[in-house]
């Protein structure tokens, strides 16, 4: 073989060995190329995410309950403890009761009294259909806390009567001095506060010291001129407040009467019992009753029995 024939055959097998890689090249092409794509660097990438995330376990596969209003409280503290101290009738009444449609307030579509409860889908007219007591927040301006955040009665004038009816008939049918007054006068600062009588009225005698339980043992304080008073009453002193002429007579001249309480003479305020409902018609000699026929001849007055 000469050094010419030797070169071709290495040249040969050059070539075939150079076709050789060239073929397994092309084997061994990503497919986009075989598509005519080009291979972006983080597609493998990307399939072995794909993978991972199909494989891991979805926080989101759970059965899911009604929010109970203690989970509602983790957020919301502060209603919570205004109804859970001052919540009046509402504390048997759970958040998602009323709030049947939360966390969708939206400021672009201004929906945030779309979305509030409204009262009129538990109470129907409570107070009457008074055009006075139709806007539920004029005095109940806080629901977390119905009664205790009514305001100072003196903003709220209008509104007491049509919600205290019974009261505004006694005080309307009994005219008195009281009647002539706004609620908030006595009922001033807070809605429910009772005044004492001494903040308007003096007592009715210097030796007597009045204070508002027995006043109200003789005056009704929306019918304070209707007196009335239970024949059980012993304390002579409340009635001296006013009748202090003839309390001071029954305790300057002693007789069996001082011993009375004045309510056993006097069961209704102003009536005058005759003699003969306690003395019977003939306590005396008949001749006696024949000279003085009335007992005050002889016997003056009953606060005062000197002959």
């Amino acid at each position: 073989m000469t050094v010419k024939n030797g070169i071709g055959i290495l040249i040969g097998v050059l070539c075939l060995l150079l076709l050789a890689i060239c073929f397994g090249c092309v084997k061994q092409r990503p497919a986009a190329l075989e598509t005519g794509e080009v291979a972006q660097p983080g597609e493998a990438a990307t399939v072995k995410t794909v993978k991972a995330v199909e494989q891991t376990v979805s926080v989101y596969n759970v059965k899911v309950t009604p929010l109970t209003s203690g989970e509602c409280a983790q957020c919301h503290m502060d209603q919570f403890t205004r109804i859970k101290k001052d919540g009046g009738k509402h504390v048997g009444v759970g958040c998602t009761d009323c709030h049947e449609v939360y966390h969708a307030y939206n400021p672009l579509k201004n929906n945030y009294a779309e979305i509030m409860p409204k009262c009129s889908a538990c109470h129907d007219d409570p107070h009457g259909k008074d055009e006075a007591v139709q806007k539920c927040a004029d005095c109940h301006a806080d629901p977390h806390r119905p009664v205790m955040a009514i305001p100072d009665p003196s903003n709220i004038e209008l509104q007491c009567r049509p919600c205290h009816t019974q009261v505004a008939q006694i005080v309307t049918k009994n005219p008195s001095m009281h009647t002539e007054e706004a609620c908030s006068s006595c009922h001033s600062e807070s809605h429910g506060r009772i005044p004492d009588c001494s903040e308007c009225h003096e007592n009715h005698s210097p030796s007597v010291t009045m204070n508002s339980p027995e006043c109200l043992a003789c005056h009704p304080v929306h019918e304070p001129l209707q007196i009335a008073y239970s024949g059980e009453v012993e304390k002579n002193m409340i009635c001296a407040g006013c009748h202090d002429v003839p309390f001071d007579d029954l305790k300057t001249h002693q007789t069996k009467h001082s011993e009375l309480a004045c309510a056993e003479c006097h069961p209704t305020h102003k009536e005058l019992m005759a003699c003969q409902d306690c003395h019977g018609d003939a306590p005396h000699n008949p001749a006696i009753h024949k000279k003085y026929p009335t007992c005050g001849a002889c016997h003056s007055i009953a606060h005062d029995l000197r002959m």
